[in-house]
């Protein structure tokens, strides 16, 4: 079952916005701008948001004028506005405005997800809020080199490592040299994820610590 739903305008081309661990549970809706009427939906949803070329939109009942809001902190607002109304999610998370558009104030993590078995994927996973994505499907997909290069290309985020995650385990990556890299339980990865952003601790010192114990 979808927990958001997210309007597709015909002028915005899905390829070109980035993706978001929140968009394996949405139901994406294309949609007329001509005849869409937010108001309207609003008697159907409590909240959705509408993707625009350069931002979304975020519409709640409380908030039926929307809010303008930046495509790297997609995951973090769409994480927050399933049981807060936007407001609230503002005083509580690292928001702030500019130019009208909402956004976080620390650059997203980047995580490359299995598509179909991901523990990143489920609800409630606080350490994923400030993140975008990439998803993979197969096992022969999983390139820690390939990620690496993709990873250099996102200009906007988190740039000296990155995160893979299959089933229940992690890998965080050193961007520059995939083959540095340390593997991690979801028990471990606020702890290890947050040191690194950070740059409390290297990747480095957590294989050593590894080794160590």
């Amino acid at each position: 079952m979808s927990m958001y739903t997210i309007f597709v305008p015909g002028h915005v081309d899905r390829s070109k916005i980035q993706s978001c661990l929140r968009d394996a549970c949405s139901s994406f809706v294309d949609i007329d701008v001509e005849t869409f009427d937010a108001k309207a939906e609003l008697k159907q949803h409590e909240r959705f948001i509408v993707l625009d070329n350069d931002y979304f939109v975020t519409y709640q009942k409380q908030h039926p004028e929307g809010v303008k809001c930046d495509y790297n902190s997609r995951n973090l607002i769409m994480s927050h506005i399933m049981y807060s109304d936007i407001i609230s999610v503002r005083h509580r998370t690292p928001l702030i405005e500019k130019n009208g558009v909402w956004a976080c104030e620390a650059p997203p993590v980047l995580y490359f997800v299995f598509r179909s078995d991901a523990d990143a994927l489920s609800p409630n996973n606080a350490t994923e809020d400030n993140t975008i994505a990439e998803f993979y499907d197969s096992e022969e997909e999983e390139d820690f080199e390939k990620f690496a290069q993709i990873a250099k290309t996102k200009d906007s985020c988190v740039s000296h490592f990155f995160v893979v995650n299959r089933g229940p385990d992690y890998y965080a990556v050193d961007t520059s040299d995939p083959n540095v890299r340390c593997k991690f339980s979801r028990s471990l990865k606020a702890k290890i994820i947050g040191d690194l952003e950070i740059k409390k601790a290297t990747i480095q010192h957590f294989i050593e610590e590894e080794k160590n114990l």
